[in-house]
């Protein structure tokens, strides 16, 4: 019978963060840890508490905000799943610097905070496994921040678009798995701002199918050129690294 480690364990394997360490070190670390499932509009982590666990998102969707000294709040990203949050539990009795809230029912694998940093003492090379993955989602927000500044709504969406396309049957098909107003908000956009972005994407070879869950791009190099990813060769890892 498969015991709760080993169900963990076989979880984190395949996470990017922990995808090239040693077995032994993940069942190590799956011991740190503990399911959590939490409904829709439900608070993970909340700005200014104490530190105490990381999670890692299994099946759902979350939404990272701040709020300033007004009081008045701001979205700074979503994440799905396999997405790390709450990295600020690595330092010793650091604070969560951001609040995190589910859009929608979600399963996670909580870490001890704790624990894990412990843990990242005593192994090394796991310690730079996950440097380097940190570092790599700093450098996506980077490049986040500078497409709101450098590129219009239709092709921030574009791009996003790009990055989740599955090639089928010649065309690339990219499924929606979050409301349109959570994208918006993920992309620095309203609603309206986001249906008025998809009706111009029409005349780059952009459809809605099954009640707009599905989005068709007919040609991914013409759209990418019209996104100012000009360049790629049609790379799909090069439409996921722009976003």
């Amino acid at each position: 019978m498969i015991n709760d480690i080993e169900r963990i364990a076989g979880v984190l394997r395949f996470a990017t963060y922990f995808r090239t360490w040693p077995q032994e070190d993940i069942l190590e670390l799956a011991g740190l840890c503990d399911w959590v499932r939490l409904d829709a509009d439900t608070a993970m982590i909340s700005s200014g508490q104490p530190a105490l666990a990381l999670y890692l998102i299994v099946n759902g969707h979350v939404e990272l905000s701040f709020e300033d000294r007004s009081g008045k709040s701001g979205l700074i990203d979503l994440l799905g799943n396999g997405q790390l949050v709450g990295e600020c539990a690595l330092v010793p009795e650091g604070c969560y610097a951001v609040s995190v809230r589910t859009l929608e029912a979600t399963t996670a694998i909580r870490i001890d905070g704790p624990g894990f940093s412990d843990f990242l003492a005593d192994h090394f090379d796991c310690a730079l496994t996950m440097m380097s993955a940190m570092t790599e989602r700093l450098c996506q927000m980077l490049r986040q921040a500078e497409e709101l500044k450098c590129r219009s709504a239709a092709q921030r969406l574009g791009i996003y678009l790009l990055a989740d396309a599955v090639a089928i049957d010649g065309v690339y098909e990219t499924p929606l798995t979050i409301e349109k107003s959570a994208l918006a908000r993920k992309l620095g956009m309203t609603s309206e701002t986001i249906s008025r972005a998809l009706k111009k994407l029409v005349d780059v070879g952009v459809t809605q199918h099954s009640n707009g869950h599905i989005i068709r791009i007919a040609n991914a190099e013409i759209l990418a050129e019209w996104c100012g990813l000009a360049g790629n060769d049609g790379d799909e890892n090069a439409f996921k690294t722009a976003v």
